[in-house]
């Protein structure tokens, strides 16, 4: 018994330490561009670790304080070229469905049987959507725009 609560313990341990928080993960990234976060004016470091972008970011600096892009598009018009990376969320609808479903079995005389059962099922739905939208143009941000969702 002891052994099996330790081995539970540390399985435990082990997915709690894989669920990063956001400033983790944020970390994780400056520190991966670590020079080139060093060379950046120190209002500039205190912005991205909050985890804000401004205008004339470069990709690296949005990267760091936002994540890779879950989206990216080129758009062209009037002879210029705009880079606009999308981020996304992932919105899930929990629903339960009442469902007939046919169950073969064979029966004593070996012949095979389909009768139907009435089950519960899981039919969840689930939504992307656009948080935020980030446009560049030659390699520096000239706007961005974000969702602003209700508190809940």
């Amino acid at each position: 018994m002891g052994w099996r609560r330790i081995w539970i313990i540390g399985l435990l341990g082990v997915l709690l330490s894989a669920c990063a928080s956001v400033q983790e993960l944020r970390d994780r990234r400056i520190a991966d561009h670590g020079v080139l976060f060093d060379s950046l004016p120190l209002e500039v470091q205190q912005q991205i670790r909050r985890g804000e972008i401004a205008i004339g970011f470069t990709p690296e600096m949005v990267r760091m304080a936002w994540g890779p892009a879950d989206q990216v598009f080129t758009r062209v018009a009037d002879n210029r070229k705009t880079t606009v990376w999308g981020y996304t969320r992932i919105r899930r609808y929990p629903d339960m469905a009442w469902f007939h479903v046919p169950a073969y079995y064979i029966d004593s005389s070996g012949r095979q049987i389909v009768s139907f059962r009435s089950v519960w099922m899981d039919r969840d739905h689930i939504e992307s959507y656009t948080v935020a939208r980030v446009e560049f143009v030659a390699g520096q941000v000239t706007a961005f725009e974000h969702l602003d969702e209700p508190d809940r």
